[in-house]
């Protein structure tokens, strides 16, 4: 006979900038019996962005999946992973991520990531993408993106301008991220999420790299800070060629979730 599924799951709350999370091994969901997206849809529910799935300890690092709360992969979540860092409770470590390697250490501010030269798009060739009366740029970073200035953030119809995007299904086949952003000042960006699969999420830590990479094509230099409404995330060029970055996270205590 086989094994009896287990109504809950073992898990952990966490958040990265206010996208929040439920952290569980994944030897854990398996005893629930559901498949990984499915879990995801019973158990996220409205409260939470996604599920963070962590493998067992291995060479080169120990594997971390995410599933978004709609059931889909979420491919690479930084926001996740500095959580899921946390989790780990070691001063600094690797995860094995959508086939990425990406090491991370404890700072001050939280967690610094370091993505590797190797994992950023070698030619950011950043594609026009016309809006009505807006015009944005894809930019192929492991997530497909899309950045788009606009002059009043606060006033915008987010949900609107990402239908816009999405709509463009010969730039964006399997959907997009959209990241509305403004002029803050110098060094500082301020954006606004729309996450495929999710909706408009309060940080987004490769949509913060996607505006980065889309600010220094377009003549930023050096360091730069990206506010979204969960907090700052800070982005440098890394010395390999890569990219740092520096946020906040935190994790809740150890809970038995019931699924309906």
């Amino acid at each position: 006979m086989g094994a009896v599924a287990e109504q809950g799951l073992r898990c952990v709350p966490g958040e990265g900038l206010g996208n929040t999370f439920l952290l569980a091994r994944e030897e854990d969901a398996a005893r629930t019996g559901l498949a990984p997206g499915e879990l995801a849809q019973r158990a996220c529910g409205a409260q939470w962005d996604g599920l963070l799935l962590l493998g067992p300890a291995q060479a080169p690092g120990r594997r971390l999946g995410i599933y978004n709360r709609d059931g889909s992969d979420g491919g690479v979540c930084l926001n996740g992973l500095r959580a899921a860092a946390l989790w780990e409770g070691a001063a600094g470590g690797e995860f094995c991520m959508a086939g990425r390697a990406i090491r991370w250490r404890r700072v001050p501010e939280g967690v610094e990531l370091h993505l590797r030269r190797a994992d950023l798009p070698q030619e950011l060739a950043l594609e026009a993408v016309a809006l009505d009366g807006l015009t944005g740029v894809s930019v192929p970073f492991w997530n497909p993106h899309c950045v788009v200035p606009v002059a009043d953030l606060g006033r915008l119809n987010l949900q609107a301008l990402a239908r816009a995007v999405a709509a463009r299904r010969d730039l964006f086949p399997q959907g997009v991220n959209v990241e509305a952003i403004a002029d803050g000042g110098p060094g500082l960006l301020r954006a606004r999420v729309w996450e495929r699969g999710v909706g408009e999420t309060r940080a987004c830590g490769s949509g913060a790299v996607a505006v980065a990479l889309a600010a220094w094509a377009g003549g930023a230099q050096g360091p730069l800070r990206v506010e979204m409404p969960g907090g700052v995330l800070s982005l440098a060029p890394a010395p390999d060629g890569g990219v740092l970055l520096r946020g906040a996270a935190s994790i809740g205590k150890p809970m038995d979730l019931a699924l309906d």
